[in-house]
């Protein structure tokens, strides 16, 4: 056993007190770092989009997690069907910053950090939110495309927590604007969405709404004062040079490849060919009809697309097979050119946008349908003339 003079000792005791409070003045009490991570697009058509997450870090007990709103799980039981329900749960989880960094530039992404300049008052605000959300019993949250979603759930928590000058302004685009925008190089995607989004989504929205996407969200940031200074101290950017999509080629875009099936249905006498059309339209037009019955998503109800994407198709198929005619044949007919006629009327007003690439099949269909009734009134000329 070693003993140690009481003057040494004393010197002792008083160099680890200095240590201690050294230590604890280097990384003060409650010392918080708040950023912002927007990551860019990747190739699966669902992170065409990007993603948005929030980095915390506490210099007092040396701890770097990343919150993320965006965790979803493809084995959920009937995933699709529930997520066109508007009843799939997303939930909040965490990660180690680091790792959560790292997965997205492996995968060629960028990920862009704005450190945000808050008060210690709003920094623990948005902690404890934070903590809050993440308590077992309040991570899960019902996914909706443009009004609550990882980036959303970002721009609540932090314009809820802050006193900014920020005034949301009315803007000259709708939602439907914003997400095709992102789907230059994906025109079958965006041709799913601009089928199954009704007119909901067309509507004039604000800036504030706007940032339901990760990088109108960071863009916005970047604009917000609070107290004279920037909310937006810094900004870092990992993967400088991140992966680009290759650009798609226009003869594999729906309005080619459905021009030349329109041009070759139309050139060709089979009413076989014509009900197989005739079934197809209609199976998509069920799906639609059920899809605006039953879901909870008020951007897939209020669908003009079902003036000519109608489940009464399938019915005339079955019809044509049999060599029969039938009074909604006209009904049929009338709902197209109405469709038509007003779709002009529809987008200059913002009721609700189209996908050109409809066009060749509305033509195909709207023909088909004119020959049909050709041919039926000769059908009925005869009968008389017998």
């Amino acid at each position: 056993m070693i003993y140690y003079p009481a003057n040494q000792l004393k010197r002792i005791i008083l160099t680890l007190v200095i240590l201690i409070f050294g230590i604890r003045n280097a990384y003060p009490s409650n010392k918080i770092e708040i950023s912002l991570l927007t990551c860019s697009s990747g190739q699966e058509s669902y992170e065409a989009w990007g993603h948005s997450a929030i980095r915390v870090i506490n210099f007092d007990n040396f701890t770097d997690l990343t919150y993320n709103f965006g965790l979803f799980d493809f084995s959920t039981p009937h995933f699709y069907l529930k997520f066109i329900q508007g009843k799939l749960k997303y939930q909040l989880g965490v990660h180690n910053t680091d790792v959560f960094i790292k997965s997205y530039v492996d995968e060629g992404r960028q990920v862009v950090e704005q450190k945000i300049d808050l008060s210690e008052e709003n920094e623990k605000k948005i902690v404890d939110r934070l903590e809050y959300l993440y308590r077992p019993e309040n991570r899960f949250y019902y996914y909706n495309f443009v009004r609550k979603n990882c980036t959303t759930e970002l721009r609540d928590l932090i314009f809820c927590n802050i006193h900014s000058d920020f005034k949301s302004q009315p803007i000259n685009k709708s939602f439907r604007d914003f997400l095709s925008s992102y789907l230059k190089e994906q025109p079958w995607t965006d041709l799913g969405i601009n089928l199954a989004m009704g007119s909901e989504i067309d509507k004039r929205i604000n800036t504030y709404e706007s940032m339901f996407l990760p990088d109108i969200l960071s863009r916005e940031l970047n604009n917000v004062i609070i107290d004279g200074k920037n909310l937006v101290r810094d900004e870092i950017i990992y993967n400088e040079n991140p992966r680009r999509s290759g650009h798609f080629p226009f003869f594999l875009t729906p309005v080619f490849i459905f021009s030349i099936l329109a041009l070759a249905i139309l050139l060709s006498k089979s009413s076989t060919i014509q009900s197989i059309i005739f079934i197809i339209v209609g199976i998509a037009g069920l799906f639609l009809l059920l899809i605006t019955l039953f879901t909870e998503h008020l951007e897939l109800k209020n669908n003009f697309n079902l003036l000519w994407c109608n489940p009464l198709y399938l019915v005339l198929a079955i019809l044509l097979l049999g060599n029969k005619w039938i009074k909604f044949q006209k009904f049929l007919s009338i709902l197209l050119i109405l469709f038509i006629v007003s779709m002009a009327f529809i987008r200059l007003n913002h009721i609700q946008n189209f996908e050109y690439g409809f066009l060749p099949i509305i033509i195909v269909l709207l023909i088909s349908n004119l020959k049909i009734l050709k041919k039926g009134a000769l059908y009925r000329f005869k009968e008389r003339l017998q």
